[in-house]
């Protein structure tokens, strides 16, 4: 009979606040689930999500500028894609995807935050299907390189790694969370994943190294991201850009380098692994593109 009882108590859904501590430690109150908003704590997943069980699920991560979301059109673009890649679909139309993200602005109580627009296989109907997804939005504190990181430039570890569907934000991290220990070990702010001699991507961002006048990104088995694109479209008036195929020879040979992400904008990049970049400090070029960044963020 205490078995019994045992059971019954480990097979009750699980709330996201049970986790807040270890997924979303500077969590807003309040979150859009399955249809509405409300506080965080009252949401619930179910034990049987395929997102949970089986890793079937992908996301998006975007931020507002002075209560305006930036780029939101591409990221809830990218995040269908991402659905679709794996036999999801966003529940949401634009329209909706926008109203929500500032009606939780409102009902926060704040200017700013970040958000991770999820979305998962949803409760089983046996092992390997799902008829209801399971939709939800979280919103979280703003978070930024400090004011010395991006003066002064961060450090990579290089791993030999692609992500599965490397074009889709699935919600397998399995390996950045495998070594973050190793990252924090090494004082490293990033995870350059590398495969077959080319460099892809960091876990968390894209890479971009400069060579003279040259701008050079990789351009396959990578995510798309979307400061990656505005980065693009920006210095195409300063510089050559070449997206292709980088080696990994040629970006330790490289004169800058720096990531770029939601939450990162344009991270200058002065050591990987044991190697210095340049001469080990920010470049001016990457200074240009920084203020660049910064102008497109303005308007």
């Amino acid at each position: 009979m205490k078995l019994l009882q045992r059971s019954s108590l480990m097979v009750r859904p699980f709330s996201l606040s049970e986790f807040s501590a270890i997924i979303a430690p500077m969590t807003h109150k309040y979150c859009y689930f399955q249809g509405s908003i409300i506080p965080f704590d009252k949401a619930h997943l179910a034990l049987n999500d395929l997102g949970v069980l089986r890793g079937h699920g992908v996301f998006d991560f975007y931020r507002t500028y002075n209560g305006k979301p930036f780029h939101l059109k591409d990221h809830y673009a990218r995040f269908q894609q991402s659905a679709k890649s794996i036999g999801l679909i966003v529940p949401v139309s634009f329209k909706d995807f926008e109203k929500i993200t500032l009606d939780l602005l409102k009902k926060n109580k704040v200017k700013d935050a970040s958000f991770r627009a999820v979305i998962l296989g949803g409760p089983v109907q046996n092992s390997m299907f799902s008829n209801i997804p399971t939709f939800y939005i979280l919103t979280e504190e703003v978070y930024e390189p400090t004011k010395d990181q991006l003066e002064k430039g961060v450090s990579l570890i290089v791993h030999e790694y692609m992500r599965y569907i490397p074009e889709a934000k699935t919600t397998n991290y399995l390996e950045a969370v495998r070594l973050e220990k190793e990252r924090m070990k090494q004082k490293a702010y990033e995870i350059l994943y590398t495969a077959d001699g080319l460099v892809l991507e960091c876990s968390t961002s894209n890479i971009f190294m400069i060579k003279g006048n040259h701008l050079i990104t990789p351009d396959k088995n990578i995510l798309n991201g979307i400061t990656r694109r505005v980065i693009l479209k920006l210095a195409k008036k300063d510089f050559k850009i070449e997206e292709r195929d980088v080696e990994i020879y040629e970006l330790l040979l490289a004169d800058e380098i720096f990531i770029t992400g939601t939450n990162k904008q344009i991270l200058p990049v002065v050591k990987v692994g044991k190697d210095i970049i340049g001469n080990g400090k920010v470049g001016d070029k990457t200074k240009l593109l920084q203020r660049l960044w910064w102008e497109e963020v303005r308007k």
